[in-house]
């Protein structure tokens, strides 16, 4: 898994640091180095239940990487899940 330095979600910047993968199907996958309060996560689901355009800056590539949506997001044992959905 490559090291997130940096995580948009529709422009809004959440601070989350941690591991990242996208799956062959565009899942994104973000494991935090520390765990996203219940309060933040309950702030982002309703306040953003699609997310359009999320960017992740890696330590180690100089752009940030680009992923058109829509996405669902979730958590799954304290893991952050990203999902594309159907438009």
């Amino acid at each position: 898994m490559a090291q997130l330095s940096r995580l948009f979600l529709d422009m809004e910047e959440l601070s989350v640091f941690g591991r990242y993968s996208v799956r062959i199907d565009q899942t994104i996958v973000i494991e935090p180095k520390r765990q996203l309060t219940e309060t933040t996560f309950r702030r982002i689901q309703e306040t953003k239940p699609v997310i359009h355009h999320i960017s992740i800056k890696d330590a180690g590539v100089k752009p940030f990487l680009e992923f058109k949506g829509p996405y669902r997001f979730k958590k799954v044992n304290g893991v952050l899940v990203f999902e594309r959905v159907a438009s």
